[in-house]
C-alpha cells in the first residue's frame, strides 16, 4: 500500500471517530446548552488573546497596506470556494432548484469572473446562498448538542463539531482549501481567509463595557444556526 493510500485510510478513520464523538455529544448532553461552560470560557479567551496579538494586528496591516479593491477580490476568491459545498448541502436538503442555482454561480464566477475574483453570477441573478453539513444536520432532525469552543475555529456545538471535521472548517472556507496536500499552501490559504474575514469586522462598533461577551457570542450563535435551518 503506498504512503498516500495509509494517509487517506487514516483520514478516513480519524474523521469517523471524530464523527461518531461528535454525535455522542449531540445525544448526551441533555443538561442544557452549556454544559461545558467553563472550558468555553478560557478556550474563548484564548482566542480572543490570539486576535487580539496575531489575528487583529495582521487584518489591521492587510487593510492599511492592500489597495482597494483588492480585499474584496480576496474575499470574492474565497466566497466563491464555498459554492460547490453549499450546492452539496443544497441537495442533500432536498432543494433541487437552489443546489443547481448554486452550481451555476460557481460556474459562472470560475470562468467569467476570472476563478471566482468578481462577483458576476450575482449580476446576472445567481445569487449568494450558504448552506453547511451543519445546517444540513439540523434539516435531517439532528439536535444541536451543547455549546462549545474550539480553538482557533471559535463557537460550535456537537452538531458543528460534525459538520466543521467532516463536511468542512472555518465557515466559508471550502472543501479544496481542506484537501490541499501541501500542507505550507493550506496553511498559508486558512491564515489569509482568517484575515480577510477579520479586517472586514475590523469597523464594527465594539460591545459595551458591561456586556457580557461570551454570552453574548453563544446566544448569537446557537440562535443563528437554528434561525439558518427554518430559512
Amino acid at each position: 500500500m503506498e504512503k498516500s493510500e495509509i494517509v487517506n485510510s487514516l483520514r478516513i478513520v480519524r474523521t469517523c471517530l471524530f464523527a461518531l464523538f461528535s454525535l455522542s455529544l449531540v445525544a448526551c448532553a441533555s443538561s442544557g446548552v452549556d454544559p461545558y461552560e467553563g472550558f468555553n470560557r478560557k478556550m474563548s479567551s484564548f482566542n480572543t488573546g490570539v486576535d487580539n496579538f496575531i489575528i487583529k494586528p495582521a487584518a489591521q496591516g492587510y487593510k492599511a497596506v492592500v489597495p482597494d479593491p483588492v480585499p474584496t477580490l480576496v474575499s470574492n476568491f474565497f466566497s466563491n470556494l464555498a459554492d460547490p459545498w453549499t450546492a452539496i448541502n443544497q441537495l442533500l436538503q432536498g432543494r433541487v432548484k437552489l443546489a443547481g442555482s448554486d452550481t451555476g454561480r460557481f460556474l459562472v464566477n470560475s470562468t467569467l469572473g476570472v476563478g471566482g475574483l468578481f462577483d458576476v453570477a450575482t449580476v446576472v441573478g445567481l445569487p449568494k446562498h450558504q448552506e453547511d453539513f451543519g445546517q444540513t444536520l439540523g434539516v435531517w432532525g439532528v439536535p444541536q448538542g451543547p455549546y462549545i469552543v474550539l480553538p482557533m475555529l471559535g463557537p460550535s456545538s456537537g452538531r458543528g463539531l460534525v459538520s466543521q471535521y467532516v463536511g468542512n472548517f472555518g465557515g466559508n472556507i471550502a472543501q479544496p482549501v481542506r484537501y490541499v496536500n501541501h500542507v505550507p499552501t493550506r496553511n498559508s490559504m486558512f491564515f489569509a481567509f482568517l484575515v480577510s474575514t477579520r479586517a472586514r469586522l475590523l469597523d464594527q462598533p465594539p460591545l459595551p463595557p458591561e456586556a457580557d461577551r461570551y454570552v453574548l457570542m453563544r446566544d448569537f450563535y446557537l440562535r443563528g444556526r437554528e434561525q439558518q435551518i427554518k430559512q
